[in-house]
């Protein structure tokens, strides 16, 4: 009766032991932190998503997910209740995606923020701020799959019509043709390279030649027009000097000058009074020539003084026989 009562005791005492140690696990690793709460209502399957999955603010873990079901006001819709540290800059532009790590396949909430401000979606009727939640790339991915596959397919079926026979004899004949026009550069090349050694650089060295005889010619004539330069500035000087060519010139200038003013002004009217007698003179032996002509018995009688005639002074009537 004793063992009994001891092996009783000593099993109230183990249990006591657990219970005090659970609740000491339990109360030390309680989370102390203070968390707002979110929720999260999304069309777009979840999976992967399980209950205190982490939730991550640009990739910092800030939160925890605390509850998945179905959303009663949004019928189709998945609600997610997440824990968010107070600390958290959750602003207006603030949304929700669902993120996948690695090749687990486990998914957790990251939240980041927008360029520009989302709608408000204001509170549930449990009264938690409802954030929006925006589709994964997975499951953008996804969405794109069948115009992704369409896409695929219409490339595969170019590529086939381009690989068709008809195209594959076309392709043969270009790269042919290539090859054909390689091997022809290949030979024009070597031609030229025999018209080179051959014409043009004996040609080119015999230039060289002719262009550097030219260049001392050229030289040669520079030394000359630059001697003769310096003569000719040397004869300039020498006529620009006082008593020089210029004033010679300048002292002939002002006697043709003088000669000038003394025929204008002596010479001029003595050859112009000259020249009125002359002419005078030249009337008069044409007026005798004239009178000569007329009458050539004047040269030996005189001139002929003509008889008055009726009415002029000295008229004499004729006596009648």
């Amino acid at each position: 009766m004793e063992n009994k009562s001891h092996a009783i005791a000593a099993g109230v005492f183990v249990l006591s032991l657990v219970v005090v140690l659970a609740f000491l696990a339990v109360w030390l690793t309680r989370d102390q932190g203070s968390y707002n709460t979110y929720e999260l209502s999304t069309p777009q399957a979840v999976t992967g998503l399980q209950p205190q999955a982490p939730v991550r603010y640009k990739g910092v873990a800030v939160g925890r997910v605390s509850y998945i079901g179905f959303d009663k006001d949004e019928p189709g819709h998945v609600l997610i209740r997440v824990l968010v540290d107070d600390t958290t800059p959750v602003t207006e532009t603030t949304f929700a995606t669902l993120g996948y790590q690695g090749v687990t396949g486990l998914a957790y909430i990251d939240l980041d923020d927008a360029k520009e401000s989302l709608r408000d979606l204001g509170r549930t009727s449990r009264g938690y701020r409802r954030l929006p939640m925006r589709q994964s790339n997975l499951s953008q991915l996804a969405a794109m799959g069948p115009e992704l596959f369409g896409e695929v397919q219409e490339t595969l079926t170019r590529v086939k019509t381009l690989l068709s026979d008809d195209n594959q004899r076309v392709l043969i004949g270009t790269v042919s043709s290539f090859g054909q026009a390689a091997h022809n550069t290949s030979v024009l090349v070597e031609q030229l390279n025999q018209s080179w050694n051959k014409d043009l650089a004996p040609a080119i060295t015999q230039l060289s030649g002719d262009v550097q005889r030219n260049m001392a010619s050229l030289e040669k004539t520079a030394h000359s027009i630059s001697l003769m330069s310096r003569e000719i500035a040397a004869v300039a000087k020498q006529v620009g000097q006082e008593g020089g060519a210029v004033d010679q010139l300048s002292v002939t200038a002002q006697s043709f000058e003088g000669v000038a003013n003394d025929i204008n002004s002596n010479t001029l009217p003595r050859l112009q009074s000259t020249m009125d007698e002359v002419s005078a003179a030249m009337r008069e032996v044409k007026q005798l020539a004239s009178g000569l002509s007329e009458s050539p018995q004047a040269f030996i009688f005189g001139p002929n003084v003509g008889q008055p005639g009726p009415g002029e002074p000295g008229f004499v009537a004729p006596v009648g026989h």
